[in-house]
C-alpha cells in the first residue's frame, strides 16, 4: 500500500464491520491464501463487473474486489515484492474482512487520514 501506508505506521481501525465499504476505503482483511493480514484498497463492490482471467466477473453481493495503490516499481523502492491483490486471488469475501482503517497515528510526523492514490 506505500506510499499511502508505510511499513512502521500505526493505524486505527474499525473492527465493527458487517459488510465492505465504498471503493476507496481502506481496509485489513485475512489473505484468502494465507494466514497474514493483509492491508488493500476496496477497488470494486458487490454488483461491479471487473476483469478477471482473460474475462470478466460479477461480484457476489458479500465480495469485493482489492487493489494495491502500490506498483511494482513503487514496492520495490519500500524494499517490498510485487504487490499481490485481487487480481492475484479474486474476490474477497466478507468473511475475511477485518475492520476499515480510519487513520493513522503513528509516526507522528505521517499522522492524519490515508491519502487516495495519485492518478497515473
Amino acid at each position: 500500500m506505500a506510499p499511502a501506508i508505510q511499513p512502521g505506521d500505526w493505524l486505527v481501525l474499525n473492527p465493527l464491520l458487517t459488510r465492505w465499504p465504498g471503493r476507496g476505503a481502506v481496509v485489513v482483511f485475512q489473505e484468502p491464501f494465507g494466514e497474514s493480514l493483509q492491508v488493500k484498497r476496496v477497488g470494486s463492490v458487490a454488483g461491479d463487473q471487473v476483469p478477471f482471467a482473460n474475462g470478466h466477473l460479477t461480484l457476489g453481493p458479500d465480495e469485493a474486489w482489492l487493489t494495491a495503490d502500490a506498483d511494482e516499481k513503487t514496492a520495490a523502492a519500500f524494499g517490498s515484492g510485487a504487490p499481490v491483490d485481487s487480481r492475484r486471488f479474486g474476490p474477497v469475501s466478507s468473511d475475511e474482512l477485518i475492520g476499515r482503517v480510519l487513520f493513522r497515528y503513528a509516526p507522528l510526523r505521517r499522522i492524519g487520514r490515508i491519502s487516495r492514490p495519485k492518478p497515473a
